[in-house]
């Protein structure tokens, strides 16, 4: 069975088990009775409660009621084994992280680091030799995502 990277623990909230996840993925992964679970070290948890927050999501987990038990959760990975259905030109994040971008001429340009979420969309963050760039993420700029690849349409400037 596979692990779906879906979110990470930022930061404790209130004194009452609350903690601050940053979403990784599109989908909604954050409801009330779901489990999830870190790898390292393995913990299981269940959703008791989820709310909006300007920062991400504030998530709240069963028998986790008090800041005590969760200070040491900051920084860990949360995943979960189900898989959604993809609709076609959609991807996993973590399906794009780790992927070679190519140009237009099939000329090397960079390594996908990271996907960023902001209200217009979605930008890759890409490794370009010793520099971090941004790209977004549709189709004027990216034409093609391939196994282990993507290729972009490289305007001046671009990277």
């Amino acid at each position: 069975m596979e692990n779906y990277l879906i979110g990470k623990i930022m930061n404790t909230h209130g004194v009452k088990g609350e903690l601050l996840v940053k979403p990784l993925t599109d989908f909604d992964r954050f409801v009330k009775d779901k489990e999830v679970f870190t790898l390292e070290p393995f913990i299981k948890f269940k959703i008791k409660k989820v709310r909006h927050h300007n920062k991400g999501l504030l998530v709240s987990f069963y028998d986790y009621d008090n800041i005590n038990l969760v200070v040491n959760l900051k920084g860990l990975l949360l995943y979960t084994n189900e898989k959604p259905t993809l609709l076609e030109d959609e991807y996993h994040f973590n399906e794009l992280i780790g992927l070679e971008v190519y140009n237009q001429d099939n000329i090397l340009r960079g390594i996908v680091k990271e996907v960023i979420e902001v209200p217009q969309g979605h930008l890759l963050r890409i490794e370009v030799g010793e520099t971090l760039k941004l790209v977004p993420f549709n189709k004027q700029f990216v034409k093609e995502v391939k196994d282990n690849h993507l290729i972009i349409n490289e305007i001046e400037g671009l990277l």
